[in-house]
Protein backbone atom coordinates (compact mmCIF):
# COMPACT_ATOMS: atom_id res chain seq x y z
CA UNK A 1 0.00 0.00 0.00
CA UNK A 2 1.94 3.67 -0.72
CA UNK A 3 1.94 6.10 1.65
CA UNK A 4 -0.94 8.01 2.41
CA UNK A 5 -0.54 11.82 0.51
CA UNK A 6 -0.43 14.07 3.93
CA UNK A 7 0.19 17.81 4.08
CA UNK A 8 2.57 19.39 6.10
CA UNK A 9 -0.06 19.96 8.81
CA UNK A 10 -1.41 16.65 9.01
CA UNK A 11 2.43 15.13 10.22
CA UNK A 12 2.02 18.00 12.28
CA UNK A 13 -0.82 16.84 13.71
CA UNK A 14 -0.28 13.17 13.98
CA UNK A 15 3.20 14.08 15.81
CA UNK A 16 1.70 15.38 18.37
CA UNK A 17 -0.90 13.11 18.44
CA UNK A 18 1.49 10.08 19.05
CA UNK A 19 3.34 12.03 21.78
CA UNK A 20 0.15 13.16 23.75
CA UNK A 21 -2.86 11.70 22.61
CA UNK A 22 -5.08 13.45 24.98
CA UNK A 23 -4.30 16.80 23.79
CA UNK A 24 -7.34 19.03 23.12
CA UNK A 25 -8.53 19.64 19.37
CA UNK A 26 -7.47 23.80 20.53
CA UNK A 27 -4.39 22.64 21.68
CA UNK A 28 -3.85 21.01 18.47
CA UNK A 29 -4.66 23.72 16.47
CA UNK A 30 -3.41 26.25 18.42
CA UNK A 31 0.40 24.51 17.61
CA UNK A 32 -0.24 24.01 14.19
CA UNK A 33 -2.01 27.11 12.86
CA UNK A 34 -5.32 25.93 12.24
CA UNK A 35 -8.87 26.12 14.73
CA UNK A 36 -10.27 23.60 16.80
CA UNK A 37 -12.67 22.77 14.47
CA UNK A 38 -10.45 22.41 11.48
CA UNK A 39 -7.97 20.45 13.59
CA UNK A 40 -10.90 18.47 14.81
CA UNK A 41 -12.22 17.62 11.08
CA UNK A 42 -8.31 17.09 10.01
CA UNK A 43 -8.56 14.29 12.64
CA UNK A 44 -11.50 12.36 11.55
CA UNK A 45 -9.98 12.29 8.00
CA UNK A 46 -7.09 10.83 8.95
CA UNK A 47 -8.78 8.35 10.89
CA UNK A 48 -11.26 7.84 8.04
CA UNK A 49 -8.44 7.26 6.12
CA UNK A 50 -6.66 4.62 8.15
CA UNK A 51 -3.79 6.70 9.02
CA UNK A 52 -4.69 7.11 12.25
CA UNK A 53 -5.87 3.67 13.89
CA UNK A 54 -6.72 4.63 17.21
CA UNK A 55 -5.76 5.59 21.00
CA UNK A 56 -4.61 3.66 23.72
CA UNK A 57 -3.06 4.22 26.94
CA UNK A 58 0.78 3.73 27.41
CA UNK A 59 1.23 1.23 30.29
CA UNK A 60 4.48 0.30 32.71
CA UNK A 61 4.62 -3.60 31.59
CA UNK A 62 5.68 -4.27 34.97
CA UNK A 63 3.42 -2.75 37.17
CA UNK A 64 0.75 -4.82 35.80
CA UNK A 65 2.26 -8.01 36.39
CA UNK A 66 4.47 -8.37 32.58
CA UNK A 67 7.98 -7.31 33.48
CA UNK A 68 9.55 -10.11 31.43
CA UNK A 69 10.03 -8.77 27.59
CA UNK A 70 11.13 -11.17 24.97
CA UNK A 71 11.44 -11.56 21.30
CA UNK A 72 10.36 -15.15 20.21
CA UNK A 73 11.59 -16.20 16.79
CA UNK A 74 9.32 -19.18 14.99
CA UNK A 75 10.13 -21.60 12.30
CA UNK A 76 7.31 -23.39 10.65
CA UNK A 77 7.51 -26.50 9.57
CA UNK A 78 7.58 -26.79 5.49
CA UNK A 79 4.12 -28.11 3.64
CA UNK A 80 0.76 -26.26 3.92
CA UNK A 81 0.84 -22.88 5.94
CA UNK A 82 -0.98 -23.16 8.78
CA UNK A 83 -3.06 -19.54 10.07
CA UNK A 84 -0.75 -19.83 13.15
CA UNK A 85 -0.47 -15.92 13.21
CA UNK A 86 -4.41 -16.31 14.29
CA UNK A 87 -3.62 -18.41 17.52
CA UNK A 88 -1.18 -15.58 18.50
CA UNK A 89 -3.61 -12.65 17.57
CA UNK A 90 -5.81 -14.26 19.99
CA UNK A 91 -3.17 -14.25 22.98
CA UNK A 92 -2.75 -12.00 25.27
CA UNK A 93 0.52 -12.34 26.58
CA UNK A 94 1.98 -12.01 22.29
CA UNK A 95 2.04 -8.18 22.44
CA UNK A 96 3.32 -7.92 18.17
CA UNK A 97 3.74 -10.46 15.87
CA UNK A 98 5.79 -9.47 12.36
CA UNK A 99 6.54 -11.81 9.02
CA UNK A 100 10.33 -11.69 8.91
CA UNK A 101 12.62 -12.88 6.26
CA UNK A 102 15.48 -14.78 6.87
CA UNK A 103 15.55 -18.69 8.78
CA UNK A 104 12.54 -17.48 10.49
CA UNK A 105 9.15 -17.04 9.69
CA UNK A 106 7.35 -14.98 12.54
CA UNK A 107 8.76 -12.63 14.79
CA UNK A 108 6.49 -12.29 18.51
CA UNK A 109 7.18 -9.75 21.05
CA UNK A 110 6.00 -11.45 23.95
CA UNK A 111 5.43 -10.31 28.05
CA UNK A 112 5.49 -12.65 30.69
CA UNK A 113 5.25 -12.02 34.82
CA UNK A 114 8.28 -13.65 35.30
CA UNK A 115 11.09 -15.77 33.83
CA UNK A 116 9.34 -19.59 34.74
CA UNK A 117 6.19 -17.89 32.72
CA UNK A 118 7.99 -17.17 29.95
CA UNK A 119 9.98 -20.80 29.45
CA UNK A 120 5.73 -21.77 29.75
CA UNK A 121 5.40 -19.92 26.60
CA UNK A 122 7.95 -20.65 24.96
CA UNK A 123 6.99 -24.46 25.39
CA UNK A 124 3.44 -23.86 24.55
CA UNK A 125 4.59 -22.13 20.77
CA UNK A 126 7.08 -25.26 20.63
CA UNK A 127 3.91 -27.76 21.14
CA UNK A 128 1.87 -26.30 18.19
CA UNK A 129 1.68 -28.52 14.88
CA UNK A 130 3.33 -26.25 12.50
CA UNK A 131 6.36 -25.24 14.65
CA UNK A 132 9.21 -26.32 13.73
CA UNK A 133 11.59 -24.67 16.35
CA UNK A 134 11.86 -21.51 17.92
CA UNK A 135 14.65 -19.05 19.14
CA UNK A 136 14.45 -16.42 22.16
CA UNK A 137 15.76 -13.51 22.89
CA UNK A 138 15.35 -12.26 26.69
CA UNK A 139 15.51 -8.11 27.37
CA UNK A 140 17.52 -7.20 29.89
CA UNK A 141 16.73 -3.62 30.26
CA UNK A 142 14.49 -1.29 27.46
CA UNK A 143 15.93 2.12 26.52
CA UNK A 144 12.89 3.25 24.70
CA UNK A 145 9.81 1.61 22.67
CA UNK A 146 6.57 2.75 20.90
CA UNK A 147 8.39 5.74 19.48
CA UNK A 148 6.06 7.88 17.31
CA UNK A 149 5.95 6.71 13.61
CA UNK A 150 8.89 8.62 11.62
CA UNK A 151 9.60 6.73 8.58
CA UNK A 152 13.60 6.75 7.04
CA UNK A 153 13.92 8.70 3.87
CA UNK A 154 16.92 8.72 1.67
CA UNK A 155 18.10 12.27 0.01
CA UNK A 156 17.96 11.07 -3.93
CA UNK A 157 20.35 14.33 -4.72
CA UNK A 158 23.21 12.83 -2.44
Amino acid sequence: MPPAELSATDHAIIEILQREGRTTYADIGSRVGVSATAAHERIKKLEARGVIRGYQAEIDPALVGAGVTAFIFVSQKAGPRSPVEELFADTPWVQECHHVAGEETLLLKVRAESMPALEHLVWEIRALDSVERTRTVVVLATVFENRPVAAATVDASS
